[in-house]
């Protein structure tokens, strides 16, 4: 490694005074550890300089040895400074000391957001048990047991059979909503055996005895 001068040239000057400048403003923002890390890279970053390409670079430095002193100085500074660093920053993120106004507020968020779900929660069981009625209301007029019926009212319109085969006397009997029965639009009156069907229509009766159930097809 070549000798160095006997003065300091205009680098040491201007590297010199832009490291004082972050040293300085790091310093004012309270910043220690981060002027630990600028002066170990530079530190690192010259030694390393000085001993890949044998020169003394801009701090000047006499030789070998001062080279490997100012890298090992620079490689200890930032590692200080990156352990605080780290001990800074997870200073930083603690939590401050909750106010009792916080606690209250976080309860409160709390039992507002558990509400909500439980409300919501019910509102789903009521709409599933809504559907559920719904098609069970919607099943059973869609079977026809004994009795008089009003088609578009107590039963669905449409084609029905007997679930069952007649066995024994069955009679059934079609007639005009509002007739009283007279106003006959078909009947059966003596089926003796079968799967008899039928077709209802809105604004229609439906007598049916003796035959069973009827399903809709």
């Amino acid at each position: 490694m070549p000798s160095p001068k006997g003065r300091f040239g205009p680098s040491f000057w201007i590297v010199g005074a832009l490291l004082a400048l972050m040293v300085l403003g790091n310093a004012t923002g309270g910043h220690g550890e981060s002027i630990l890390i600028f002066l170990g890279i530079a530190a690192l970053l010259t030694g390393l300089y000085s001993l890949i390409f044998k020169r003394p670079s801009w701090a000047a430095l006499p030789g070998r040895n001062a080279a490997v002193a100012v890298l090992v100085a620079g490689a200890a500074a930032l590692l200080v400074g990156g352990v605080a660093a780290g001990v800074e920053r997870s200073q930083r993120n603690m939590a401050a000391p909750t106010t009792s106004a916080q606690l209250e507020a976080d309860a409160a968020a709390k039992l507002a957001t558990r509400e909500e779900a439980v409300k919501k929660a019910e509102e789903a069981v009521k709409a599933r048990e809504a559907a559920a009625g719904t098609a069970q209301a919607e099943a059973a007029k869609s079977t026809i047991k004994e009795g008089v019926w009003t088609v578009g009212k107590d039963v669905i319109p449409g084609n029905y059979r007997t679930t069952k085969e007649v066995v024994g006397n069955c009679s059934w009997k079609i007639t005009r909503t509002g007739s009283n029965g007279s106003d006959y639009i078909a009947y059966d009156l003596l089926v003796k055996g079968g799967f008899p069907m039928v077709t209802l229509l809105e604004g229609q009766t439906f007598d049916t005895d003796g035959c069973g159930d009827w399903a809709k097809q």
